[in-house]
């Protein structure tokens, strides 16, 4: 215990003596042997790889789901779930990176404790509704979209779904705006650790069915502005909540593909309407390949690029 006592006021001490852009990239500092971030990418990299693969071999047999959802098919609430909960395999490789060979606890990753914990959350929720209700919205008024029936029956399949989403996409921010980004700052700074961890998602999101660039350059904008957002904030609370709300509102609410997932289980049946513009709707890749999300995230970007240089500002 005298060990661990004396290890917390080193640390706390090199904390004290360094300025930090945010508390986010300060859980870097507490690992006794860091990893550099050539390596924290090759890490990443096996731990989707390798972790999901093994969560993937165990879920969908025991879940009974196809495995032709893998391969971009359509997804019932079943493979949705095997799909989404072998996320965290990826996490739990990770986790034990961190813990076995870095030597620090796996929430020094961005889930520090959080006396506004609820608000961001809620924050993270409502943004999410908000921006991607703007496309799907101008979408429907200008006749792009079709709107069909509410399936009110699927109404709790679609909150289940809400769990998958969250493992999915906490995941994804635990690897890119929590361990890339601290790697990545600790060596080459923060213009460096934003630009690396957007790449990176980037290129994760490439392999998807129905790819498009304007998907692409989307996909990108989503990266700056939860990289923006977490630091602002100084943890992953908020950015956690609004990918796993963005994610499933496409998908199990509005019935939208979601980076190319075709789901089946859905409150709401949207989709393109005869002779609309792929540039407008996003086609098979969803909204999120549209240009009208394209206006929507840029806004987005600016005005979390602008709430993390008044928290510098503040701070500094």
């Amino acid at each position: 215990m005298a060990g661990a006592d004396r290890g917390e006021v080193l640390v706390s001490t090199v904390q004290a003596e360094r300025v930090l852009p945010s508390p986010l990239l300060g859980g870097i500092y507490r690992a006794r042997r860091p990893t550099g971030p050539v390596v924290g990418l090759v890490v990443v990299l096996g731990c989707l790889i390798v972790g999901q693969t093994i969560a993937a071999l165990v879920l969908f047999p025991v879940l009974g789901a196809s495995p032709e959802a893998l391969l971009g098919g359509a997804m019932g609430l079943i493979d949705q779930l095997a799909m989404l909960l072998s996320f965290g395999g990826a996490a739990g490789l990770l986790a034990l990176w961190i813990w076995g060979k870095e030597r620090r606890s796996f929430g020094s990753v961005g889930f520090f404790p959080a006396s506004r914990g609820g608000a961001h959350l809620a924050l993270g929720a409502g943004v999410a509704v908000v921006l991607l209700s703007v496309p799907v919205g101008v979408n429907i008024l200008s006749g792009q979209f079709e709107a069909g029936s509410v399936r009110a029956a699927q109404a709790g399949g679609a909150l289940v779904a809400l769990i998958g989403f969250i493992v999915q996409a906490s995941t994804e921010e635990v690897i890119t705006r929590g361990y890339l980004m601290q790697v990545t700052y600790r060596k080459w700074g923060l213009t460096a650790a934003i630009a690396f961890q957007a790449v990176v998602f980037t290129a994760l999101h490439g392999v998807n069915a129905n790819v498009s660039v304007i998907g692409l350059v989307n996909i990108l904008l989503i990266a700056l502005v939860l990289a923006f957002w977490a630091l602002a904030e100084g943890g992953l609370w908020g950015v956690c909540a609004f990918h796993a709300v963005w994610n499933w509102l496409q998908g199990n609410v509005y019935g939208i593909e979601v980076s190319g997932m075709d789901i089946r289980t859905t409150v709401l049946d949207i989709g393109g309407a005869p002779g609309s513009t792929t540039l407008l709707t996003g086609g098979g890749f969803g909204v999120e390949g549209s240009l009208l999300a394209t206006a929507v995230l840029a806004i987005a970007t600016v005005l979390a690029a602008l709430a993390l240089r008044h928290k510098l500002a503040r701070s500094g």
